[in-house]
This record gives structure tokens, sequence and C-alpha cells, in this order.
């Protein structure tokens, strides 16, 4: 009886041992977890230029969260700011929209758009190219030299304010303007284009079938399918599978960049929201006051001083493939554009010799947008920004 009492007493006491020793690994294991969290990494324009892969774990669950509940961005004075989220990509189009927008897509390629029959609306709008066409001006009729970047058209279905001056408030206007510019597809006025257009028959049979019987095309009919059509080319994004709760489809280098471009790099400030743009207008110090590549931007759009030098802000979205940058196209390269902004330079020069009746024009040049700060990255924090950029 004693050597079964003493057998299930060294039984029980082992039991109780193991407990112990579990109990006191899950403790020293806990211990070491807290050691090696870093609560104490700055989670704003602060947060480590060579972080360690813990900060990077770390970092990477602030992200996690919401968009609301994220570290918030570093804005600067009048910074229109709304948070960032997926884009809802619209719907496919159906019954007479997809017709409408099929014709579109066979316009958008047409040169008989143009009074030379030898540019269409793709010359410049490039599918492969990012829909623009990967030069800093594009070319036009007879070969004319344009002043500013073919925009791409990846999300102009989604926006309200056309042109890198904002001449134009909608899609079906905007289309009005390479139509008739002279050094575009220059047409005098749409009877041309009209006229050419209705004299092929596969044309007339499409808009019968969408009018109905007997109609002919008309001007408005096709502005409004080239509109149609191009509401059909946004496509979702990794930052958008990401904004979803689709954790791995940025890296954690990426996530990383993401922080750089709210915090320290000030990105957010103007470019924000699912489309990644504030849809306003900024002086970045862009203009070329007085000099060849002179641009006065939406100030030869309203005539006000106060808009001297500012231009769009465009969207981001897909911007790794729509090289080169700017309204002028030139910056060939994100890295190039990243150390514009770094630098906070400017192409006016302060102290060139201005005519007097230009003195007003130039000051006004001279003021670039509040939401501008100069600020210092490294190589590291640089192609970290690259590398978020490169998922919009």
């Amino acid at each position: 009886m004693g050597q079964v009492e003493s057998t299930g007493l060294r039984s029980r006491f082992k039991v109780l041992a193991a407990g112990a020793i579990a109990f006191a690994a899950i403790c020293v294991a806990g211990s070491l977890a807290d050691a090696l969290l870093p609560p104490d990494v700055p989670l704003d324009a602060n947060f480590p230029s060579q972080p360690s892969a813990v900060e990077l774990a770390y970092l990477r669950d602030a992200y996690a969260k919401s968009p609301n509940d994220w570290p918030r961005p570093r804005l600067l004075a009048d910074a229109d700011f709304t948070e960032m989220a997926a884009l809802d990509i619209h719907p496919a189009p159906t019954d007479r929209e997809l017709a409408l927008a099929r014709l579109g897509h066979d316009l958008f390629e047409d040169p008989a758009l143009s009074a030379s029959g030898h540019i269409a609306c793709q010359s410049c709008h490039n599918r492969r190219l990012g829909w623009g066409d990967a030069l800093p001006t594009p070319f036009g009729h007879a070969r004319a030299k344009g002043k500013r970047n073919a925009m791409p058209l990846f999300s102009v279905g989604y926006k309200s304010t056309f042109f890198w001056d904002g001449r134009s408030g909608s899609l079906e206007h905007q289309a009005l303007g390479p139509l008739t510019d002279a050094h575009e597809m220059a047409n005098d006025n749409l009877d041309g284009v009209v006229a050419r257009i209705n004299a092929k028959e596969a044309y007339r049979a499409t808009i019968n079938a969408i009018k109905g019987d007997g109609n002919s095309f008309e001007a408005e009919d096709i502005v409004a399918a080239l509109a149609a059509f191009q509401r059909t080319l946004e496509r979702p994004t990794r930052f958008d599978r990401y904004l979803r709760g689709d954790q791995k489809a940025l890296t954690d280098t990426q996530v990383w960049g993401l922080h750089i471009f709210r915090t320290k790099a000030g990105c957010a400030n103007c470019h924000n929201g699912p489309l990644l743009s504030d849809n306003r207008f900024h002086n970045i110090g862009l203009s070329f006051f007085n000099r060849k590549l002179e641009d006065l931007g939406r100030f030869n759009v309203t005539g006000k001083i106060e808009d001297v030098g500012k231009f769009l802000t465009p969207s981001l979205r897909h911007v790794s493939r729509t090289a080169p940058y700017m309204h002028n196209g030139v910056f060939p390269r994100l890295e190039g554009l990243i150390r514009f902004y770094e630098a906070a330079m400017d192409s006016v020069g302060k102290r060139q010799p201005v005519a007097d009746e230009r003195k007003p024009q130039f000051d006004a040049a001279l003021q670039k947008s509040p939401q501008l700060k100069s600020f210092k990255l490294t190589a590291a924090e640089r192609a970290a920004l690259v590398a978020f950029l490169e998922a919009l």
C-alpha cells in the first residue's frame, strides 16, 4: 500500500512540476516578446530612417487597422485632406451604355476624328503607355509639339475637373478640346468630323441601333461615346486590395513607404482620398516664369493673379505606369520627382529682371503652395517611397 501511495505521489509531483515549467516558459516567452516590442517607436515623421525588422513589423501592425485609425498624416497649412480609401470601381456598363462605350472605343482609335486623318485619340493616350504617350509633351497636327504632358486617362471617369488648368468640367466637354485644337486634331469645327463619321456605314448602323433607325451621328453623339468609353478604363490596384484588408498586397517596405508618403514626405497633403488627389490647384514652383518653358497654368483660364503657376493635382493611381511627370513632363522617373519635392526646388529665379507690367504675375509665381515644405530622405527611405508608389 505504501509503495502504491509513493508511486502516486511521484506521478502527481511530475505533473505539477511539468505544469510549473510550462508556466515559467510562457512567462519567459511573454517577457521576451514584450522586450522585442518597440512601444516607444514614433509613428510619425520621426520613424527610424533605417528600421529593423521588428520596427517594420510594428509599423505594419499600425497600418493593419482601418485607415481612420492609421497614424495621422503630417498636414501643412490649408491642406484639404480626405482619408485614403479604396476606389469603388464603376460596374461594367450594360445595354445602351455598353453599346455606347464600344462605339467610343472604336472612335477613340479612329484617326478620322482628325482633320489630317492621321491622329486618333490613342495617338496621345495609348493603353500600353499608361493611357499617355510616354513623351514629355505630345506631337499633334503636322508634328506640332504640344505644351503640356498628355494626362493619363485611368481615372478620368471619376473626376469633375479636366486638363492641367481645369478649363473643363465634364468628360464630354473635355473631348471638344483636342478635337478643335489647332496643334492636336486641328478641326476648325465639328461639322467635318461629323460628316466623316456619318460617311462610314458601320458607324451609321451602330448609331441607328443606339438611337433608333433613321438617325445619323451628331457632334454630341461622338463626345458622349468617347466619354462612355473613357469611364470604363479604371482598374483596381494593389493598394486598393490592401485598403480592403488584404495585408499581403503590400510588402513591409511598401508599408514603410506608405508611412513616409503620409508623414515625412508630406505627399498626402495634396494626394489623398480614393483618387489620391485633392482636386485642387497648386503652385509647386514649375511655372518657369519668363523662361522658355513658361506656363502660367490656371491663370490662363481665370485671369486671377493668385492663380499664376497653379496646376491641377493629378491622381497618383497607376503612377508608376504614367511617366514622365508634371504638366510639362520634365521628370522621367519617380526618383527624380521625389528629389524635386525634397529640395522644394523652384524654376522661377527670384533675381531675374522683370518688366513692370509683369511684376504682379512674377510676385504671384514666387508664392508656392503652403502644402510644400522641404524634407530629407535617406536612400533607403527614398527607395521605400518609390516602392509604395509602384503599388498605387
